[in-house]
C-alpha cells in the first residue's frame, strides 16, 4: 500500500517553527478562556441558556473573521492578514472585562472569536494551517507537530485556569478578570511574533485556467463543498459538546470548580496531544481518510459514556481515555484538505472549511447548554457522540474513493493515490 504522508520526521525550518510557536503562544490563551468563560458567565448570573448563546456568538465570529480574513490575505497576503486577525481577541477580552450586559457580552465572545470548543477556531488557525502546507507539503507529519504544540499548549491553559482559579479566592474580584487578560496578552503578543515571518508563506500564485470563484477556488471547489459540509456536522456535534459546555457540567452535575476543572481538562488535552504524533504514524501506514474515521469512532462511544458515570472521578476518567484518541482525526482531517485541492486555493479552501467548522461548532453550545441542564443532564454528550458517528461513516463511503496526489514536500501537482491504495489522475470536480 502506498505512504500517504511523511510520518514525524519534518523538516520545519524558519517560519515552520515561528508558525507552531505563535500557535502554542495563542493557545495558551485560549485554553485558559475554555475554562474561564463559561464560570465567569455563570459568575454575573447568566442562566444556562444565556452562557450557551454568549459561547455561540463567540464561535460565530470566529467563523466569520475565517472567512474574512481568507478573502483579506488574497490581497495583503498572509502575513499582515495574521497580524490584523491577532488583534481581534484582545478587543474582545477587554469588552468581556468592562461590560456586563448580555448583548454586550455576545458582542464582545463575536468580536473576540472566543472558541468554547476547547478547539482552535478563527482566522489565524485558517492561514496557518495553508501556510503549513505550503512550506511541508501536504503528509500528516507536519501537522501532527502542529497539532501536538496547540494541543499541549490548550491543556497548559486549562491548568493555568485552574491554579490561577484556586488562588483567586483571595482576590477581591476573583480570578476571571486577570485570566481574560492573559487570553488578551497572547493574542497581542502572537500579533507581533507573526511580524518576523518571511515571504515564504505567502499563498502560491494562481495556476494557468481554472475559473476564480468569490471564495478563491476554482477547480477543487466541488470537493471542499462536500467536506465543507461534512465537516460543518462534525463540528456541530462538537459544539454540543464543546469542552466549555463539558466545564459547565462538571460545574453543574457534580458542583466542582476551577481548581477540579482545570486539572481534568489539562489531563484530557496531555491525553489528546501526544496522539496526534500517532495519528501521523497511522496516517503512514493506513492513509488520511482511514485513519481519520477509524479513530474517531472509538471516541464518539466514550463521549457518549461520560454522562453514565455516576461520580465526578469516573467521568473524569472517561473523559481523559476519550481525549487520549479523540484528536487522532485533526492533523490526519487538516492533511486531507491541503492534499485534495490545488496548491494555489489551499487558503481558501483552509478559509471555507474552517469557517463551515466554526459555524457548525456554532449552533452547538446553545443547544448543549440547554440540555445540561435539562432532566437528563448530560444528554448533550449522548447526542453529540451519535452525530459524530454518523458523519464519521458518510464522511468514509463519500470519499473512500477519491484519489490524492502522492506525499512530497510542497506543493503537489503530478501523480496521486487513492484512499484505498490505487495510484491515478484526480478527477475533475
Amino acid at each position: 500500500m502506498p505512504r500517504s504522508g511523511s510520518g514525524l520526521r519534518v523538516h520545519l525550518g524558519g517560519d515552520g517553527w515561528l508558525l507552531i510557536g505563535t500557535r502554542t503562544l495563542r493557545l495558551l490563551g485560549v485554553g485558559v478562556m475554555v475554562v474561564t468563560l463559561p464560570l465567569y458567565l455563570s459568575s454575573l448570573r447568566l442562566s444556562a441558556f444565556e452562557v450557551g448563546s454568549v459561547l455561540t456568538c463567540g464561535m460565530l465570529g470566529g467563523a466569520a473573521a475565517t472567512l474574512a480574513f481568507g478573502r483579506v490575505a488574497r490581497g495583503v497576503g498572509r502575513r499582515r492578514a495574521l497580524q490584523l486577525a491577532a488583534l481581534l481577541p484582545a478587543a474582545g477580552a477587554t469588552m468581556l472585562v468592562t461590560q456586563h450586559g448580555v448583548a454586550i457580552l455576545a458582542l464582545a465572545a463575536f468580536i473576540g472569536g472566543v472558541s468554547a470548543s476547547g478547539q482552535d477556531v478563527g482566522a489565524p488557525q485558517a492561514l496557518e494551517q495553508a501556510a503549513i502546507a505550503d512550506l511541508l507539503g501536504h503528509g500528516a507529519g507536519g501537522f501532527a507537530w502542529y497539532g501536538l504544540t496547540g494541543s499541549l499548549s490548550l491543556a497548559t491553559g486549562a491548568l493555568v485556569a485552574g491554579l490561577l482559579g484556586t488562588a483567586g479566592r483571595l482576590l477581591p474580584a476573583g480570578p476571571y478578570g486577570p485570566l481574560i487578560a492573559v487570553y488578551a496578552a497572547t493574542s497581542v503578543a502572537a500579533g507581533i511574533l507573526y511580524t518576523l515571518l518571511s515571504r515564504n508563506v505567502e499563498a502560491a500564485a494562481p495556476g494557468p485556467g481554472g475559473r476564480r470563484w468569490s471564495t478563491g477556488l476554482g477547480r477543487s471547489r466541488r470537493w471542499v463543498g462536500e467536506l465543507a459540509a461534512l465537516y460543518s456536522v462534525d463540528a456541530l456535534a462538537g459544539g454540543v459538546s464543546a469542552q466549555s459546555l463539558v466545564a459547565y457540567y462538571f460545574h453543574f452535575h457534580f458542583g466542582v470548580g476551577l481548581q477540579v476543572i482545570g486539572p481534568v481538562l489539562f489531563l484530557a488535552n496531555l491525553a489528546a496531544a501526544g496522539s496526534q504524533l500517532v495519528a501521523a504514524a497511522l496516517a503512514d501506514r493506513f492513509g488520511l481518510l482511514r485513519t481519520m474515521v477509524f479513530t474517531h469512532l472509538p471516541s464518539d462511544l466514550l463521549l457518549a459514556a461520560v454522562p453514565l458515570m455516576p461520580w465526578w472521578p469516573l467521568a473524569a476518567a472517561v473523559l481523559v481515555c476519550r481525549q487520549s484518541i479523540s484528536q487522532m482525526d485533526v492533523p490526519t482531517r487538516q492533511a486531507y484538505t491541503m492534499a485534495v485541492v490545488a496548491p494555489e486555493e489551499r487558503t481558501a479552501a483552509a478559509s471555507v472549511t474552517g469557517a463551515a467548522r466554526t459555524l457548525g461548532s456554532a449552533a452547538g453550545p446553545i443547544v448543549g447548554g440547554t440540555l445540561v441542564t435539562a432532566a437528563l443532564p448530560g444528554l448533550n454528550l449522548v447526542v453529540s457522540g451519535a452525530v459524530k458517528a454518523a458523519y464519521d461513516l458518510v464522511l468514509y463511503q463519500r470519499f473512500k474513493a477519491i484519489p490524492l496526489p502522492s506525499f512530497r514536500s510542497g506543493p503537489v501537482r503530478s501523480r496521486t493515490t487513492s484512499a484505498s491504495g490505487n495510484s491515478g489522475d484526480r478527477p475533475a470536480p
